[in-house]
């Protein structure tokens, strides 16, 4: 775990599908994100626990980012609106943790959007070098 707060990553979970497929498509078009990027594949953005996003936080992580399907093509159904239910939970307690709430992102990507991919990642990691080094880096 040391290793892993040297490098203070964004921490991005993936849905399993149409989002993991697109961050897939992304590496092997030869584009480099100019950043440490930590992925977690999981099987759909709407079961994520708030817990383990904030735990994130505590462990060092520089941002958050929740991706997931859009609306109409989540295979779960009710996945993208359980998401955004759960950023909103996230982005309410993020004050009281003293983290500013631009550390946190939930985008809804389709499988084709790589380069959309790679500019909001790119974005989000400019965001995160301007807020400076998280509150909770051990170093």
């Amino acid at each position: 775990m040391n290793s892993w707060h040297r490098k203070r990553p964004i921490l991005a979970f993936f849905c399993n599908w149409a989002p993991y497929r697109c961050y897939l498509e992304l590496g092997q078009s030869g584009m480099v994100l100019p950043y440490s990027i930590c992925p977690i594949k999981v099987m759909c953005a709407g079961r994520l626990d708030t817990a383990i996003v904030l735990s994130a936080f505590e462990k060092g992580a520089e941002g958050v980012v929740i991706i997931g399907c859009k609306e109409k093509e989540c295979r779960y159904g009710p996945g993208p609106g359980q998401a955004k239910k759960i950023s909103e939970t996230i982005r309410g307690l993020m004050h009281i943790l003293g983290l500013e709430p631009e550390r946190f992102s939930m985008v809804a990507f389709s499988y084709n959007e790589k380069n959309r991919l790679f500019k909001e990642m790119k974005s989000f990691a400019k965001t995160l070098s301007k807020l400076g080094k998280s509150p909770f880096a051990l170093d």
